[in-house]
């Protein structure tokens, strides 16, 4: 069942419903233009569909126009029709039956270098991770959990199923400027939430004197983050934050950086993403043997556990480069591990800028820039170039009341002199308002490299 709904609380009701009803629910972010949602729509090849009210016009409609017109017997939209299907509907007396193997739901991968793929989600993958990070992040009855990042998102799905798992109060925002979600923090008296990066900043930037006392647990991912970020955020909400890494492969978070790791790991904690979760194993492999690599040394981080996708839909090819034999999946990430067994990331394996016969990270580049005091984000990637093969080049969004004339390019590009190679640095920096990112906050390099390509 394809299911555009937003942050809605249907959202919720038709996942669960379908999967007591043995259907496979695909949430899509209804963000997407049209074409991107009959995109997804076609590779899902869904039998129902039920859409946001403002959406589902045209999309209904366009579907009804497809190829997919004699696949899709039912098509809802959220609202009357939704609310009378629902009150009209016999109750089906359907037994709950466990089965671990059975997928439940198929979500979507960010896509931020490529197409995005449809990955399987099994009844396995939500028991290992919701019955066992509730707990973990002191999730109760009594919570009050805010959710304020796309629903199309294993971030928030697993977040929000966590809540309900545990019987939580969750409180669906759409929110995304500063000022709203520290009236939502203080307002609704929020004890957890989960958030990126750029909202971290924005509710940093506008809590001014306000204290949060009910904040418990803030978890933030989805996206990098500089060491600025978390002190800011720190600053305003207080030892609550937990930064995780995970994929929607790897149904979200795999790892945890808590707070107590953060103050007490001597400074090794520094650019890091945690450990591992108890029931989750994660190993540092040479990309090309699949050997384990030394403490310490970088490679593909390997991850293997019961929260493991199965593969993707419809994508034999590239769920057999996704999955070995044995059930490690390689993450695509680069990264190592220290002596206290925490992981730090530098790149995905596709990101890398190789120049000159050299290979740059961008995660390096990009955190020497965001340490300017008039650097408020950037990205860094790749461009091609005739005599490197891979010109460095950087975007950045500068904070409010910089310039950006040349002479202060000219000073930002010499600020990296002091922390970077020279074959590291970028050799053209250009500026924007904001960087193109995707529903979970990440980055669109793609995107980048298309629009600064010579």
């Amino acid at each position: 069942m394809l299911l555009a709904a937003g942050n809605a609380i249907e959202t919720f009701e038709v996942i669960l419903g379908c999967a007591r009803a043995g259907v496979v629910a695909v949430p899509i972010d209804v963000r997407l233009t049209l074409a991107e949602l009959l995109a997804l729509a076609a590779d899902a090849g869904p039998r129902a569909v039920v859409a946001d009210e403002t959406l589902a016009p045209g999309l209904l409609d366009a579907l009804a126009d497809s190829a997919l017109s004699a696949t899709v017997p039912v098509a809802l939209s959220l609202g009357t029709a939704y609310e009378k299907a629902v009150a009209t509907a016999p109750a089906p007396g359907l037994p709950v039956r466990a089965d671990p193997d059975r997928v439940v739901l198929q979500v979507y991968t960010s896509g931020t270098s490529g197409t995005a793929k449809g990955v399987l989600i099994t009844e396995a993958n939500l028991a290992a991770k919701v019955g066992q990070a509730g707990p973990r992040w002191g999730f109760g009855p009594a919570s009050v959990s805010l959710l304020s990042t796309p629903l199309s998102h294993i971030g928030a799905l697993s977040w929000g199923l966590v809540g309900i798992h545990a019987g939580a109060t969750t409180i669906l925002g759409t929110e995304t400027d500063g000022p709203a979600l520290v009236r939502r923090l203080r307002d609704e008296r929020v004890t957890h939430a989960f958030l990126v990066p750029t909202l971290l900043d924005r509710i940093a930037a506008a809590a001014g004197s306000e204290r949060f006392p009910d904040l418990q647990t803030v978890l933030y991912g989805a996206a990098p983050s500089s060491a600025q970020t978390r002190e800011r955020a720190q600053a305003a909400l207080g030892p609550v934050l937990h930064q995780v890494y995970g994929l929607t492969e790897t149904t979200g978070s795999i790892t945890e950086l808590t707070p107590e790791d953060a103050r007490g790991a001597g400074g090794s904690a520094a650019g890091s993403v945690g450990r591992p979760y108890p029931w989750v194993t994660i190993e540092i492999r040479d990309p090309a043997s699949g050997t384990a690599v030394a403490t310490g040394m970088p490679g593909e981080v390997w991850t293997h556990s019961a929260q493991n996708t199965p593969g993707y839909a419809g994508r034999p090819a590239a769920t057999a480069a996704l999955l070995t034999a044995d059930g490690w999946l390689r993450t695509g990430d680069v990264g190592w591990l220290d002596a206290d067994g925490l992981l730090h990331l530098t790149d995905r394996l596709s990101d890398l800028i190789v120049t000159g016969g050299d290979n740059v990270s961008p995660a390096e580049v990009e955190e020497v820039l965001r340490r300017h005091p008039d650097v408020a984000d950037a990205a860094v990637f790749g461009v091609p170039d005739p005599r490197w093969g891979e010109a460095v080049t950087a975007a950045v969004v500068l904070r409010e009341g910089a310039t950006a004339t040349e002479a202060d390019l000219a000073a930002l590009a010499a600020h990296t002199a002091g922390g970077l190679a020279a074959y590291k640095r970028p050799r053209r920096i250009h500026v924007r308002t904001e960087l193109p990112r995707n529903a979970a906050g990440k980055v669109l390099r793609r995107a980048l490299k298309e629009t600064y390509a010579p």
